[in-house]
């Protein structure tokens, strides 16, 4: 939850100061402890400092190395400090107290190739070599950490958040349509596509290196391994190697100061968290003291767990704070979605997540534990009947493809093609085609992966021509690495662009509270080993989280483990916007912006929505473009 700012002077001139202040100023959103600034020959640098671990280790500040041959800053934490400290160059001074933003540092310095891909955490960091004068800049593979930059010229920005480079003198403000109408795709904008022209992102997992000339050139520092396959014998180890993961996940986690919210459901995702820390402690481990933050339902009884949630909170002594769910009505309280200067990105439940990070503040909690990438690491409904196929299960595979075929109300013949033949077919072509890195069944035949199809229908129909939208998702070229159709969409779903909005929308909102964001199930050795198992070991249609229910036996108590479910609060935004903030609504729907731009039809807009609330049956998400014009009129008179 610190930042980091700098300014690079491709002539060498002296960087202002007043150009550093106005980029921390603009930062001052987030509830830092110190500012921390280092300026030689052409180039600034500031951090801006919070350190909420336990043993000190958590402070970001500028380091320098020969005499300023080197500067650096990174925000971020390690979990594999031991190895870090091995990998530190001889005479460069660390120690086992030694900061997080120093050994990544060190690691840098010894290995500039592989260190970057050697460094497990949340991290983005700043590396200026003053001899070669380039520019290196990266961030981890799960984007936890953003990192903006900005090349002109005469000079290079770079910022933890866009807003800190529109802040500088001489910058120019032009917005990205092409980002808008990814934004209308449901909310499917790409990492790297940023709502304003001129201004790039650091992908997850890359290394982007800016020489004298202002040149970028980008490289992969760490992405799964299609070829990384697990084969053993027994559901029971995968199980058993899934947990050791998960554990060492919320372990490395809980190096922050007492004591920590979690935002706690009645689901696998969040109880597995509180479960595995309640646990540790049990068994002796140092670990924060929890409090659970959770939604209270009584108008909508289908979707309260507190039943659940108590089960979880009594057997580890864990306090609960009940926030009730009609508080926190979707655009309700609309303090609670003024959108960031840097996109129009929101939460349909932002208002829930305020209510926790409030209370949490409040109670003294230094940092906020969520479970938001558990769906899509255990669970997404990853269909791999091929694969029970291909190990002769054929008895499981009837089973499971009945209850496919059931769950989808589709007869014997059409279940059978969808979720049989063609999976099989796929991955038999797939192996055919991979020189070209296409899939030209199964992906062709999905809309949900073509973002012009996924605009909703009161869209303008030539938005995506003028936009410049493609046809088809480039996260798709991304997962064609892998050979079988099950892992293909496993990727898609870990590292989707909305799963990253959440994280980095999230970790500002916390930082904004003053509390750092921790979420277990964004390790990328979660992620990695998942990629590598057979697929219906994860998860089936009859066993949602199949993997990860068996992994946390034992842990989580057996009546919360029984009870678990998938609860989607959708009653609530649907009574929201229909009853308790319908005019409201109607108000972002009439002169809108959006339509404006060019970007929606709002006749067409106002008489879905008018027929929504009737009870009209149609799939239409409303939420993309409602976000959008929250956006444009907030910065955008």
């Amino acid at each position: 939850m610190s930042a980091i700012c700098g300014i690079v002077s491709l002539d060498g001139r002296p960087v202002a100061p007043s150009q550093m202040a106005a980029m921390v100023l603009r930062c001052e959103h987030r509830l830092f402890d110190d500012v921390f600034c280092h300026y030689q020959a052409g180039m600034g640098m500031a951090c801006l400092s919070r350190d909420i671990s336990s043993d000190g280790t958590g402070e970001c500040r500028p380091e320098v190395y020969e005499e300023g041959r080197w500067v650096f800053a990174a925000d971020g934490r390690l979990d594999n400090r031991e190895s870090c400290l091995g990998w530190q160059p001889p005479g460069f001074a660390t120690h086992d107290k030694a900061s997080d933003s120093r050994l990544i540092f060190g690691t840098l310095l010894h290995d500039p190739l592989q260190g970057p891909g050697r460094l497990l955490g949340d991290f983005a960091y700043a590396l200026w070599d003053t001899r070669q004068r380039v520019l290196r800049l990266a961030r981890d593979a799960m984007g936890m950490r953003s990192l903006y930059f900005r090349v002109e010229p005469g000079r290079i920005l770079f910022a933890t958040e866009l807003s800190q480079i529109l802040a500088v003198e001489g910058v120019t403000r032009r917005p990205n349509r092409l980002a808008m109408a990814w934004h209308l795709s449901d909310l499917q904008t790409p990492p790297g596509c940023t709502f304003f022209e001129g201004i790039d992102e650091v992908l997850p997992g890359e290394e982007v290196e800016i020489d004298v000339r202002g040149r970028a050139r980008r490289r992969v520092i760490w992405k799964p391994d299609p070829c990384h396959r697990l084969h053993y014998r027994d559901s029971s180890e995968y199980a058993e190697h899934f947990r050791s993961l998960l554990v060492e996940a919320v372990r490395c986690r809980s190096r922050v100061a007492s004591p920590a919210a979690i935002s706690l459901s009645g689901g696998v995702d969040s109880g597995s968290v509180a479960s595995i820390a309640g646990w540790l402690a049990e068994q002796g481990q140092d670990m924060p003291a929890l409090r659970a933050y959770s939604w209270a339902f009584t108008q909508h009884p289908e979707c309260d767990e507190r039943e659940n949630i108590y089960r979880i909170a009594n057997r580890f002594s864990i306090p609960v704070t009940e926030i009730p769910a009609e508080q926190t009505y979707p655009l309700m309280n609309l303090a609670a979605y003024v959108p960031d200067e840097d996109g129009p990105f929101n939460l349909i439940y932002q208002g829930f997540v305020e209510k926790v990070l409030q209370g949490a503040a409040e109670d003294g909690c230094r940092s906020a534990w969520f479970g938001y990438r558990g769906d899509v690491v255990a669970g997404g409904l990853v269909h791999d009947l091929s694969g029970l196929i291909r190990e002769g299960r054929w008895r499981e595979a009837r089973r499971e493809l009945a209850c496919l075929r059931l769950g989808h109300g589709l007869s014997r013949a059409r279940g059978l093609y969808r979720f049989g033949i063609r999976p099989v077919l796929d991955d038999a072509l797939s192996f055919l085609t991979r020189p070209v890195r296409q899939a030209p069944f199964s992906d062709a035949l999905l809309p949900a992966y073509s973002p012009q199809d996924r605009l909703p229908s009161f869209v303008t129909s030539d938005l995506a021509l003028r936009c410049g939208l493609p046809d088809r998702d480039p996260l798709v070229a991304d997962s064609n690495a892998w050979s079988r159709a099950s892992h293909r969409e496993r990727y898609r779903q870990i590292f989707s662009p909305l799963v990253m909005s959440v994280m980095r929308l999230t970790e500002r909102h916390c930082a904004a509270h003053g509390l750092v964001m921790a979420d277990p199930w964004s390790d990328r050795r979660l992620a990695d080993f998942v990629l590598a198992c057979p697929q219906h070991q994860v998860d089936r249609f009859r066993q949602p989280k199949r993997l990860a229910r068996q992994a946390i036996r034992g842990i989580m108590p057996d009546e919360a483990l029984l009870h678990c479910r998938k609860v989607i609060p959708e009653p609530l935004y649907e009574h929201a916007i229909r009853h308790v903030v319908h005019d409201s609504v109607l108000d972002l729907m009439t002169d809108s912006r959006c339509a404006a731009l060019g970007l929606v039809d709002e006749a067409q807009y106002r008489a879905l929505f008018r027929r929504h609330c009737r009870g009209d049956p149609q799939e239409v998400d409303f939420w993309p473009a409602l976000s959008l014009e929250l956006w444009l009129r907030r910065w955008w008179a």
